[in-house]
Order: structure tokens, then sequence, then C-alpha cells
């Protein structure tokens, strides 16, 4: 089902009203907040469409690289053309994070970084899927399998949606009811994930572990991707909920645990990458879809926009590159690696002929060069080891956090944990870090461990401090105060 017309469709209809919307002052984006509109099958099949659509747009929205700059740039060890000239002043600004600096962030513009401090559009999906969830309850058309899939469908949206803008901004206000335009204050994001999770959790068996339809694979939500998305909640909130802890890692494990027993998914080969990141593979439990046929690429927000040259794009040099000191932290030198040999191109160049190929599925190699590498949001490697770091944590299991870490590092080609060898937190840590550079982890992985606090783990590390005042968080457009008198800003980047 090629469902991604629907979404351009229904955003098509509505680009021109959507520009114009006021924080939470949502009048819905297209048709379903029409009574006319809520009568068939088709039309809920569409509603429920747009609700990723609109997540989508965002993270894709006016080729502003989102993912990759709040995941993988803010760890700094990025150089390049960008450091001193007009092409991209901004990149090298983020990679400092220093976020205070609004002037050098928009440089160039086209890379639209301050827009990412607008948490309006996150706020109009959630407000889209509250009205979805409503309608659909009323409807009269689809069994009750039917409801429970759909509304199973918009509620992870949804909680994805929430876990996203929580992980940037920290805490934000919560809304669950359709139509709801009360002025609220920022909730405490440990709130919103236990509300979250406990939801999920009541509607997580209403999907199929992966989808049915080919075509369908890692685009809509599934019982893994549910899954999946309460692991992660559970892990965030074990490194802000300390007291809770172990009750936060015991699920996640068993979250993690359950979708390896599930069948559905294995690890393809490294050589494979092409087709990894291209999508809709046995690795995939959740991603947005890119795809040339469909007239829908994306431009400036990936890592491979910038990391590479000819002959993968028409351009002499990269214009970024990973500095010698992190890749060799990352990828030590005397250690096989196949995803080091794969994903890069002279790793340890420390200049522009280095490039990052993990990101290459190019629709057009010249000019504005696009890309149709699908936006890899959950993948089944992000699992395995999400699984080995709760366990690890636990330490009522090692062997089996071991088997998990081992099913990543046998694909990868190199040496296996041998218990005393390694610490095993360290390594699973690490591990992830090898594994999903480039795919949006990287920063919050650091965040939520505290390992952030660490120079001498990360380049721009935080003090205690300045944690503790909020500079793990995203700046927050002071127009987000417009309507809601009720928010406060993140203060630590308000000069």
């Amino acid at each position: 089902m090629k469902w991604l017309h629907q979404i351009l469709f229904l955003l098509l209809l509505t680009s021109a009203a959507a520009s114009c919307k006021k924080f939470l002052n949502v009048e819905p984006a297209d048709r379903t907040g029409s009574s006319s509109f809520w009568k068939t099958r088709e039309d809920v099949e569409a509603a429920v469409i747009n609700c990723y659509g609109f997540l989508f747009q965002k993270f894709n929205d006016f080729n502003s690289p989102v993912i990759p700059a709040v995941g993988d740039m803010r760890c700094g060890g990025i150089n390049g053309s960008v450091a001193s000239g007009q092409l991209g002043q901004g990149f090298y600004t983020l990679s400092q994070n220093d976020l205070s600096n609004t002037t050098n962030l928009g440089v160039p513009e086209r890379y639209h970084l301050n827009d990412i401090d607008d948490w309006g559009p996150y706020f109009e999906s959630i407000a889209n899927c509250n009205i979805t969830l409503a309608e659909i309850e009323k409807m009269k058309t689809l069994s009750d399998a039917e409801k429970k899939r759909y509304v199973a469908e918009v509620k992870f949206v949804r909680a994805f949606t929430y876990f996203y803008i929580c992980r940037l901004y920290g805490d934000v206000p919560f809304y669950t009811e359709p139509y709801d335009k009360t002025p609220r204050p920022r909730t405490s994001f440990i709130t919103i994930f236990n509300t979250l999770i406990a939801e999920l959790d009541g509607v997580k068996e209403d999907l199929p572990w992966t989808a049915t339809n080919p075509s369908d694979l890692g685009v809509r939500a599934c019982r893994a991707s549910v899954y999946t998305l309460i692991a992660h909640m559970n892990m965030w909130l074990a490194g802000f909920d300390k007291a809770n802890q172990t009750k936060y890692w015991k699920d996640a494990a068993e979250k993690c645990v359950a979708v390896k027993n599930s069948g559905a998914f294995e690890l393809l080969p490294i050589e494979e990458t092409k087709r990894i990141f291209k999508g809709k593979t046995k690795e995939s439990i959740f991603e947005f879809e890119l795809n040339r046929n469909f007239g829908n690429t994306s431009l400036y927000v990936n890592l491979g926009q910038w990391m590479t040259h000819s002959p993968i794009v028409d351009y002499a040099a990269s214009d970024l590159y990973f500095v010698r000191s992190l890749m060799e932290r990352i990828y030590p030198p005397n250690l096989p690696d196949k995803r080091r040999d794969t994903w890069f191109y002279l790793p340890y160049a420390n200049n522009q002929t280095f490039m990052f190929l993990k990101q290459i599925n190019v629709a057009d190699p010249t000019g504005y060069w696009s890309f149709e590498d699908n936006l890899m949001v959950f993948r089944y490697a992000d699992v395995l080891l999400l699984g080995a770091e709760a366990l690890a944590n636990l330490g009522t299991d090692d062997s089996e956090a071991i088997s998990l870490l081992n099913i990543v590092r046998t694909r990868a080609g190199t040496p296996l944990f041998i218990a005393g060898a390694e610490d095993l937190k360290d390594a699973v840590f690490w591990e992830r870090q090898k594994e999903l550079i480039g795919e949006g982890h990287r920063w919050y992985d650091f965040v939520r461990t505290g390992r952030v606090m660490d120079p001498n783990q990360i380049i721009t590390s935080l003090t205690q401090d300045q944690f503790d005042r909020g500079a793990w968080t995203w700046p927050i457009d002071a127009k987000a105060r417009q309507n809601n008198p009720e928010i406060v800003l993140n203060l630590y980047w308000v000069r």
C-alpha cells in the first residue's frame, strides 16, 4: 500500500493553513475535524496515516536536520569546511554545544537549525492524534479488532511524539483530550512517561509483532515498535528517577527480550547496509519512509548529505567529517570491525577526504543532492543493545546481557565479549556508539546515562551544575509563551 501518497496529499491540502497556526491553537490540519469526514473505514485509514504524516513532516520539513543535529552533532567531534566558512557555521557551533549562539546557528539559513526550538509542530501532531482517537471511538463501521488496532497505532504515534520532545526540551505541557486549548504549564516528563507506558501496556497486544503487509514493514506501528518505545522510555526514566531504577530496567529488559523472542526480526549482513537503510527489512522496527517513486526524498536531513563526496555525490570533498580522536575512540584501529570498514571511507583521515557511507541511497547525486534512506527511529540492533544495557544494569543475568551484546558484535565481525576481559556496562554503551552512529541516539544515550558529564567520554561534556540547570535540553522558542503564559522557557539557554 503506497500510503505515503495519502500523507502527501493530505498535507498539500492544508499546507497554507498549517503555516500560520499558533501554538496549540489547533484547527485540524485536514478533514479530520469535520463530522462529514468520519464515515468509512477509508476515512479512518487516511486519518491514522495522517498522524504519522504530521510527525514525518516535522522531521523532513524545510530540510531541517533535526535527527542528526540533536542526536549526533551535539556530541562534538565534527569538523570541516563549515568551521569557518559561510557554508555551515551553524554545524560547527552545534558541535560545540553552543546553543545560545543563535546568530551562528542560523548560518546558513537553509539548514534551519534555529527552527528546532519551535515545538509547535509537535503539538499539532499531538492534537491531531487526540482528535483521531476520539473520533475512532465513535465509529460504527469498524469491527472491535479494527478499532483496537487503529487506537493502538495512534497511541504509539502520540507517545513517540511526547518521548521525542521530552528528550529534546525536558518537561512539556501534557495534552490527551481532543480540542483542548487550555493553557497548561509544563508537566514533569517523569509523570508523562509513566502515564504513557501504562497506556501503551494496555494496547500493545492489539497489534501484530510485525506488519503482515510488506509495504507497511517498519513504517507503521507494530507490537515490536510499541515494546521498543516502552523500553526506551524506561531507560530514560532510569537515568532521572534513580529511586525507581530497578523497576525501569526490569521492564525495559523484559520488553527487549520479548522482541527478540518473537522471532520476527533479524540482523542483516553489514554488507547489505544500503538495503538496511533503504528500510522495510527484517531489521526494521520503526522508520519513516523516503521514496523517490512517491516524489519524496530528503535534503539536509541525514549526515550522508555533508559527509560524502565523489563518486557518491558530485562533489570534490565532504563538507563535514568526524575528527580522528572521536573515530579512534569509537572504532579502535587495532580491532577488526565491519561497520568501520563498510560505513566509512578513510575513517581516520581527519580531513575532508573522509566519508560516512551508512546513508548513501542517493536519489540525485547532482546539484542539491537528495537521498532516500529511510529516517531510522528504531532498529533491531538498537533493541538488542538496549536490552543488554538494562540487563547489565540489573546485574542479575549477565549471561543474557552478554548474549544480546554478542549478537550485534558477531554481525559486526568484531571480538566477542568475554566476561572479565571488559566492563560489561562500558562495553554495551560503546557498542551502541559504534552501531547507532548517525541515527540520532548518541547524545541521548550520553544524557540518560550521565556520561555526558564525563569529559573523558564525550567531547561536549557538561558539568553537574550545567546538567542540573538544563544544559542537556534544547532551547524553546519564546513564541511558545504567546498563547500560553503558563510556559517557562528552558532558562539555561535564555540570554
